[in-house]
């Protein structure tokens, strides 16, 4: 379809208006109680050589989701929209009581938009309230497995990733957090890979908010060469293309409230593009979403906060 039917009822969103997010803050906590969701509150001593991931597919170094630093490389596991994936971490020298955690689900990344759902694994209990949302495999919940005493070294966390999610990666931590002898802890960061071939780009931001600056927003996965839109709301939901425009009927993962259009303009040649400004304070909160119009394919949805 002609790009040109894209003009739309969507009001033009100018990029020096554009909002921010903020770097998630990730905390762990203690073996089964927190501290504000820091597990420095409890353990004083970070230790190497204790822990390591399992069954991992490789080594990646993706552009990052919008709103975390560059990682460098890092460990990841893959899995489609629909499937679910077995996530297995290794205790090499638990040293007295130690216990299994993941966390990292309460970043933007993952929760905003509804762009990753995950189920509990019945085998982990989940802690909620007041610190970030982590997942525990421990002797009792509260008592660390002993080492040396039969009590598993291997542990694999089963998540299960919803139809919808967008395709991306998703940035998660595993951890080892030990106790007897004093308090020590390892963790490592490694990434949930959303495949999704075809399916749609994957967007990216990083900005400067709550009070403006510079922003830089970037999408991979498009058509290379073809119209894309770059789509604004101040909420979620299911909001449908108008009928007369180009992709009419698509569905996006925004809602209707003040529904815009942020930036109309081509991929590069390899389907890839990242745009640099400046922001004000004046659509934090909102959301965004990329359209690839050549496909009437949509991309994952990025908060602006």
């Amino acid at each position: 379809m002609s790009s040109s039917r894209l003009h739309s009822n969507f009001c033009v969103l100018c990029l020096l208006l554009l909002a921010v997010m903020a770097t998630p803050v990730m905390a762990f906590p203690d073996l089964a109680t927190g501290t504000n969701g820091d597990c420095f509150a409890c353990h004083t001593s970070i230790q190497t050589g204790r822990m390591e991931l399992l069954d991992f597919a490789g080594m990646i170094d993706p552009v990052e989701m919008q709103g975390v630093p560059d990682q460098g490389s890092l460990k990841y596991y893959s899995v489609a929209p629909g499937g679910s994936v077995g996530m297995t971490i290794h205790a090499i020298n638990g040293a007295n009581q130690y216990a299994f955690q993941i966390t990292g689900f309460d970043a933007p990344d993952v929760t905003g938009g509804g762009t990753l759902t995950y189920a509990d694994d019945p085998a982990w209990l989940a802690y909620r309230g007041n610190f970030k949302t982590y997942f525990c495999r421990a002797d009792g919940g509260r008592n660390g497995y002993d080492w040396g005493t039969g009590d598993p070294t291997s542990v694999t966390y089963n998540i299960q990733v919803d139809q919808s999610t967008p395709p991306g990666y998703y940035l998660l931590r595993y951890a080892l957090a030990g106790k007897g002898g004093g308090e020590w802890y390892q963790d490592e960061l490694f990434y949930l890979e959303v495949t999704g071939g075809s399916s749609g780009p994957v967007l990216t931001v990083n900005a400067t908010c709550p009070s403006g600056g510079p922003i830089m927003i970037a999408w991979s996965g498009a058509t290379p060469r073809a119209t894309i839109a770059l789509i604004y709301a101040r909420n979620t939901g299911s909001f449908r293309i108008p009928s007369n425009y180009a992709c009419a009927g698509t569905a996006l993962g925004l809602g209707s409230n003040q529904v815009q259009l942020a930036y109309q303009g081509a991929s590069g040649t390899d389907g890839s593009k990242t745009l640099n400004s400046n922001t004000g304070p004046g659509v934090c909160g909102g959301y965004f979403q990329l359209l690839d119009v050549a496909t009437c394919s949509t991309s994952n949805v990025v908060q602006a906060q």
